[in-house]
């Protein structure tokens, strides 16, 4: 099975560098901000961190993961440090993380504006908040949300090789780009959107190849599946208030 998996992305990568050299994976592109992002200096929560394997490869001075359960596969000793809460009420001071994160993570909240207030009330001024959820607004999310919850679970581990503890509700209350966007408090920085390619199934990778290549249309291009949006808490404290930048960076 590994060697079928890896024979099926190393066609999926060729055949993508071929019709478009200059498209990222969503990963590449998060990776990419979290770099800049992290290092000396940085104290960084990662929001529904599951494993808690992410600050391995980019370290700071301090980093938490937070998620609601303890996965059998969590790192918990430190510097993988692991807290087991509620992103509706964080159980940190004031103003302590210069960045928080929500990998996959914001479409599962059932009440994200008590999350985001919270992800404020934790964040230093000209902190910044990096979230990458899924498009509602997507035919393909759509499509997908027709399904039954184990319907779309099994779909989840056959075609996209997820792991069933991984897989959760799903509410989209927050997964739209207008609003990402245009969230109190904050300040836009980047908005990404991109067409998840990652497929161990060819004629479905294929079948989204081809969509994405339709979404490099003019206007298209917000029917992408995934987004990716770096936020920023003003450096002057400040009452929240709605932001309206209308700045989108690098839409692939």
């Amino acid at each position: 099975m590994d060697r079928y998996l890896h024979s099926c992305r190393k066609f999926a990568e060729t055949l993508i560098r071929k019709l478009d050299p200059n498209y990222r994976q969503r990963w590449e592109i998060y990776d990419g901000i979290l770099e800049r992002l992290t290092g000396s200096g940085a104290r960084w929560l990662d929001g529904g961190c599951g494993r808690n394997i992410a600050i391995e490869e980019f370290p700071c001075d301090i980093t938490v993961g937070i998620d609601y359960y303890r996965h059998t596969e969590a790192l918990h000793t430190a510097p993988a440090h692991l807290v087991i809460g509620n992103m509706e009420k964080l159980p940190f001071n004031d103003s302590v993380f210069t960045l928080v994160t929500l990998n996959t993570v914001a479409e599962h909240f059932e009440n994200p504006s008590v999350v985001l207030d919270e992800i404020y009330r934790v964040l230093r001024p000209g902190g910044h908040v990096l979230i990458h959820t899924t498009n509602k607004n997507s035919p393909l999310i759509m499509f997908g949300n027709l399904f039954p919850e184990s319907l779309r679970l099994l779909l989840m581990k056959k075609v996209f090789g997820a792991d069933e503890p991984d897989v959760f509700k799903a509410y989209h209350r927050l997964n739209t780009i207008a609003a990402l966007r245009n969230i109190e408090g904050f300040e836009l920085g980047e908005l990404h959107a991109v067409q998840d390619l990652n497929c161990s199934n060819r004629i479905v990778f294929l079948a989204l190849l081809v969509y994405h290549l339709m979404t490099k249309i003019p206007g298209l291009w917000k029917l992408r599946t995934n987004v990716i949006v770096l936020l920023k808490k003003p450096a002057i404290s400040i009452q929240h208030s709605a932001f309206s930048s209308n700045k989108i960076t690098n839409v692939n």
